[in-house]
């Protein structure tokens, strides 16, 4: 008791209290002399308070690892308090990681020695390390200590840090290379083909290809800018040469300037990626398979159209012959004939061009096209169809010449198969009563293409179910064309609806981003 009234840790802690603690506390005086220990001492060092009391702090730690404190006691003599983390002997053999706090006790007379507070991280760790080796998400710990020098560095000359990370990717990629790996759980190990010698010690820009630096520049955006965590979906890289699908995560430390360690997670996306992938190609084909049916209800027409230029062709080439075989050829007239010719032969040119264009199959081709010059395409294709099926096909515009960016085919074909399906629509319908009006109006940001025609219209149909694949109101339809043209539209950021007129018939709006 005495030591205990000496030390001063009745009044400040009291005995009960500092027993309760579970924690290591214990007073050593000016000449690092134990004055007094609390009962947790037993269960580490296997020995009473009574019998650490009296001894000297090179007793309870050993000489090497007493001499490494002497730094961290120094600064304690000079009245601060000092945390630090290290090793401590335990008596089951070998060391403990511990947390260490240092507290100075000052009097009258200056320094009279220190309080110690030794928690046991030993169990933490265990629990973290169950977390971290055994999930089913891979983990990599990195060192951001020199990143974050970096950061200082730069902040001190006066930059705006942020605005250059966010707007320089080749700030990321340099700290991706002083950013070491000190850490990682074996799912990580499995998902980079790598085992913990080729990864530990090596920068974390080994695993990150170029592909995933927008990524990892916003990472680095975030711990700067002190957000609380971050998350995308990326790519990391392995060591076979390949790339994984992954969903990116780092949650960042409240005090980055203290805690540079951070734990970045890796969620395996490879299988979800590959079936979009497949998914997306099985709608390319889908595309494709629907162009060539639409062509072939068109073939009739487009045979019809090609062969108008060629017969003209024919009977130009007759007219500039005969011009040519008078007795006083007429070569002015000869030469105006062959110039028709000319002229019928590239219309017959680009009409075989143009359908071709829709049979090509092909990943999506987005380029900057006017609308006008397109849907103007598509009423030229299809009017002999319509007019074959008894009716009227018109075009306006209210005047705008706007341009898109997208797949100039694909959206072509939705013009044609909307317009296709009004004309079979109304083959029930009187003759003379069967009209399809085609409008393109611009609006503020965006352009609206209308489809409307005066058929039976929607009956007892959902206007959304016309959109599902394979439900069709037609005897012999496949029920796939409006389900292409909404998968096409919506690939373009657009919307397409149906309507019902209150005049009769339907009327679909087709709306498209101008930017």
């Amino acid at each position: 008791m005495a030591s205990l009234l000496e030390s001063g840790l009745v009044s400040e802690y009291g005995i009960s209290t500092a027993d309760a603690v579970p924690a290591l506390i214990s007073f050593f005086d000016a000449d690092h002399v134990c004055r007094f220990a609390n009962d947790h001492h037993i269960n580490w060092y296997g020995r009473s308070p009574t019998d650490l009391v009296g001894l000297h702090m090179r007793e309870f730690l050993g000489e090497e690892s007493y001499l490494t404190r002497l730094p961290h006691l120094a600064r304690v003599a000079a009245g601060e308090s000092v945390s630090i983390e290290a090793d401590v002997p335990h008596l089951e053999g070998g060391w403990r990681e511990a947390a260490i706090r240092y507290v100075p006790r000052m009097g009258p007379g200056g320094f009279e020695g220190f309080h110690t507070l030794v928690f046991d991280l030993s169990r933490e760790q265990n629990r973290f390390h169950s977390v971290f080796d055994g999930t089913a998400v891979g983990f990599i710990e990195i060192n951001l200590t020199k990143v974050h020098a970096m950061v200082v560095a730069m902040t001190d000359e006066g930059d705006d840090v942020a605005a250059r990370v966010a707007a320089d990717l080749s700030f990321v990629r340099r700290a991706l290379e002083i950013a070491p790996v000190i850490g990682l759980n074996e799912k990580a190990c499995s998902m980079m083909l790598a085992d913990p010698s080729q990864a530990i010690g090596g920068p974390l820009g080994r695993w990150c290809p170029d592909e995933s630096l927008p990524a990892w520049n916003r990472v680095f955006l975030g711990y700067i800018t002190g957000a609380v965590s971050y998350e995308e979906e990326s790519v990391i890289a392995r060591t076979d040469g390949s790339t994984l699908d992954v969903i990116l995560t780092a949650a960042f430390p409240k005090r980055p300037e203290d805690q540079v360690r951070v734990v970045v997670g890796f969620v395996d996306v490879s299988e979800r990626v590959a079936k979009e992938r497949a998914l997306a190609r099985a709608q390319l084909e889908l595309a494709h398979a629907m162009r060539v049916a639409t062509l072939g209800e068109l073939m009739a027409s487009i045979a019809h159209e090609v062969n108008q230029p060629l017969g003209a062709v024919v009977a130009n080439g007759n007219a500039a012959y005969r011009w040519l075989n008078r007795p006083v050829p007429d070569i002015e007239e000869a030469k105006a004939a062959i110039q028709r010719m000319i002229s019928e032969g590239g219309r017959a040119s680009e009409i075989i061009a143009r359908t071709r264009r829709m049979a090509l199959k092909g990943a999506a081709d987005r380029s900057d096209f006017e609308l006008m010059e397109m849907i103007t395409e598509a009423v030229d294709i299809t009017r002999r169809q319509v007019a074959s099926l008894g009716a009227v096909l018109t075009l306006d515009s209210d005047g705008g010449a706007p341009v898109l960016c997208g797949d100039r085919i694909q959206l072509q074909q939705v013009i044609i198969n909307l317009v296709v399906n009004a004309a079979q629509a109304m083959a029930e319908q009187p003759q003379g009563s069967r009209r399809i009006d085609v409008r393109v109006v611009n609006e503020p940001g965006q352009a609206r293409i209308e489809v409307s025609d005066t058929g039976p219209g929607l009956g007892d149909t959902e206007p959304a179910r016309l959109f599902d694949a394979f439900f069709t109101t037609k005897a012999d339809g496949m029920g796939m064309g409006l389900s292409v043209s909404k998968s096409i539209v919506e690939a373009h950021s657009g919307s397409i609806d149906v309507v019902a007129r209150p005049t009769g018939g339907t009327l679909f709006q087709v709306k498209l981003p101008l930017d």
